[in-house]
């Protein structure tokens, strides 16, 4: 696999942190434009204002690759556990991935993000690279864009629409759920952060350019009697060209990627711990 086509597997991977069931809604149930309006300004606080909570995600890529000197699919499964402690800003994030490339044995790789005493501490497990801690400084701006649920919120908060399709029990917990289509210009900026913090990072006019050719879908459950939100899914398709990334053209005619990702938040309020691994504290400082 060329060294390219592993940075744009990379970015892909990074497109997905924001987003996070598919299920059927019971659709006989209506609200008016007032009411759905009240229930995401009361979400978006009801999130924002929590101590704590866990979150569970489920992403599976396919990958399409056409012309120059890695042609061929490719696909990539990954899962991934978290917690987020708002009082003591401390948050961690384990993600497994497996990779299965035409023509290569299946691969493993995995990534670790904690953060812990103002310091964020990063592992990345890559193939033919090994594994690679590094560590930085926290700041404002970086906590900020660590705070997935609250991201996920802001998208609904934003939207350019937001669609109520029903309620439907998650987990024994009855939900309103919604479509929404998303601000691109919000998202693009998020998206930007994200990636900057993985070093593959796109600026904000490039991923607007990008998402010229994206299509994507989002649903989002949020909790009738307390208004956290519980469930979220996305449904990226997105057309890439050698210009979107900065390849060379004979790099690669055209990549097509196929993203789903699903998300389960719960254990809002309830105590949490975030343990370091001891050879994170030998990292570099980057």
């Amino acid at each position: 696999m060329s060294t390219m086509i592993r940075k744009i597997l990379l970015l892909s991977l990074a497109l997905v942190l924001p987003f996070a069931l598919l299920g059927c809604a019971e659709e006989e149930e209506t609200l008016t434009s007032e009411q759905i309006d009240q229930i995401v300004v009361d979400a978006v606080n009801a999130v924002a204002e929590a101590q704590t909570y866990k979150f569970d995600m489920d992403m599976f890529m396919t990958m399409a690759v056409v012309g120059g000197t890695d042609p061929g699919t490719m696909t990539v499964g990954a899962n991934a556990t978290g917690v987020i402690d708002n009082v003591n800003q401390e948050m961690q994030m384990i993600m497994d991935m497996t990779m299965n490339v035409p023509g290569e044995d299946e691969q493993q790789m995995g990534m670790e993000m904690y953060i812990v005493d103002e310091w964020v501490y990063m592992e990345m497990s890559i193939p033919e690279i090994g594994e690679q801690w590094m560590k930085m400084e926290l700041t404002p701006a970086m906590w900020q864009t660590q705070q997935q649920i609250e991201q996920t919120m802001e998208l609904l908060q934003t939207a350019t629409e937001v669609k109520f399709l029903g309620s439907e029990a998650v987990d024994g917990v009855q939900c309103y759920v919604f479509d929404i289509i998303p601000d691109m210009e919000k998202l693009a900026e998020y998206l930007a952060q994200q990636q900057s913090m993985l070093g593959v990072g796109l600026d904000i006019e490039s991923l607007a350019e990008l998402f010229a050719n994206m299509s994507v879908s989002i649903r989002e459950w949020v909790a009738q009697d307390s208004l956290f939100l519980t469930k979220s899914t996305a449904d990226l398709l997105i057309e890439v060209t050698p210009a979107d990334v900065g390849a060379a053209p004979e790099d690669f005619d055209k990549m097509t990627m196929d993203l789903s990702t699903v998300m389960t938040v719960y254990g809002y309020n309830q105590p949490v711990s975030v343990e370091l691994p001891p050879e994170a504290l030998e990292a570099p400082e980057i």
